[in-house]
């Protein structure tokens, strides 16, 4: 790793560990990273809301009222879930993957069905510390002429299935030539007019190889010039791996028992939120686009394609998302909005548009604002103070 690399890394790890404090000098504002109050003081959600009926109710801790709950929203511990006579909420629990249905007529506490999540931590030189903060947040430099991999990407997969190989279609390039390699030597190989191609090679992939697709265009450009910030923490970087097969069969068993559980949208969501646990990244993303159909508005669905796109570090794809989420979103979810809108603010931060991070973060801060939540506010505010510090 290059030194600059490191020192970016290691400026992200002091911030994230600093209980989400913006105290740093920095020179590039892409190294500022936003992280809700909750997360900074390693207060994990215990689960997702996957269906409603009816409406339903929710006082965070820092909010002044309730507001109506929908499908996506996150649920804390400590969250106060009004359900009215003939409404219902189910939610997806993290710590075990079963199902919550908030009781009626009463305010309850996603705790009397969710456990309560266990922080999950990473070594590092630095210690133990959270997932997240072993993620880069500098900056992505990726374009749209470049023939970036779009799937398989930063992910885990199964074993009995097709691989559907997908990068960004270039203007302007007619031909690609697509390679599939493992560490010590090229696979396959092949030449497509198309943005994507099934892996059809005549070796079996081995679990526990990390394997990395590479696109040549034919006019000189490749997936090689994208430069994606992936920690030294996370082996899978732009990669993918094979399961091995004791860990599918437990994935397979888990997802069998939500699928009795749950049906129709409820059931997909619920699959996602296990699948991107899992690291299954390949297998939410085509899970989600199952149901996106011509004329849906789905905002939790586009939410949670962006939240993945942006884990990958496809920011494009993720802006894309998210803008349409917000185009979907009921102006009663004011949580809902709020996050879209911090998420897009980080998006133009990675993306190194200071303006227009700045424009999103303080639409966020208003709609904290609205709800009451102080914490919050104070941070987007310390966050925005930052930007507008460094230097162009």
């Amino acid at each position: 790793m290059k030194l600059q690399s490191v020192l970016v890394f290691l400026l992200t790890l002091a911030l994230i560990l600093n209980l989400g404090k913006v105290n740093l000098t920095l020179k590039n504002p892409s190294q500022l990273v936003y992280k809700p109050v909750y997360a900074a003081n390693n207060i994990l959600p215990v689960g997702r809301v996957i269906e409603t009926k009816g409406e339903v109710f929710i006082k965070r801790r820092n909010w002044s009222d309730y507001h109506q709950v929908f499908v996506g929203t996150e649920l804390y511990a400590d969250d106060q879930i009004k359900s009215i006579s003939s409404s219902e909420l189910t939610a997806i629990c993290y710590a075990n993957w079963e199902t919550w249905n908030a009781p009626t007529d009463k305010i309850s506490q996603p705790t009397e069905g969710c456990l309560q999540a266990k922080t999950e931590c990473v070594e590092t030189p630095d210690g133990c510390v959270s997932p997240d903060a072993t993620r880069s947040n500098n900056q992505i430099f990726i374009s749209d002429k470049i023939p970036y991999v779009i799937s398989p990407r930063h992910t885990l997969l199964l074993n009995n299935q097709s691989i559907v190989l997908r990068w960004n279609p270039v203007t302007g390039v007619s031909r690609y030539t697509v390679v599939l390699k493992s560490p010590s030597e090229s696979i396959w190989e092949t030449e497509v007019s198309s943005n994507q191609v099934v892996y059809e090679g005549n070796i079996s992939l081995k679990p526990g190889v990390r394997y990395v697709v590479i696109v040549h265009g034919d006019n000189n450009v490749s997936s090689l010039d994208e430069e994606s910030p992936f920690s030294q923490q996370d082996p899978l970087g732009i990669g993918f791996s094979i399961l091995e097969p004791s860990t599918e069969q437990n994935i397979t068993a888990q997802t069998e028992k939500l699928a009795q559980k749950l049906k129709g949208e409820a059931q997909t969501l619920a699959l996602v939120e296990f699948y991107q646990k899992q690291k299954l990244n390949y297998e939410a993303i085509n899970q989600l686009e199952s149901l996106l159909k011509p004329n849906q508005k789905k905002p939790a669905i586009y939410y949670k394609l962006g939240e993945i796109y942006q884990e990958i570090q496809l920011p494009f794809l993720a802006k894309d998302n998210y803008l349409k989420a917000l185009e979907f979103i009921p102006e009663e979810d004011l949580s809902g909005i709020a996050e879209v809108q911090t998420a897009l603010g980080e998006i133009y931060l990675t993306l190194n548009e200071k303006k227009e991070a700045i424009n999103w973060l303080m639409l966020a801060y208003n709609q904290y604002k609205e709800l009451g939540e102080q914490p919050r506010q104070t941070e987007i505010k310390q966050l925005v103070e930052k930007i507008n510090q460094s230097p162009p």
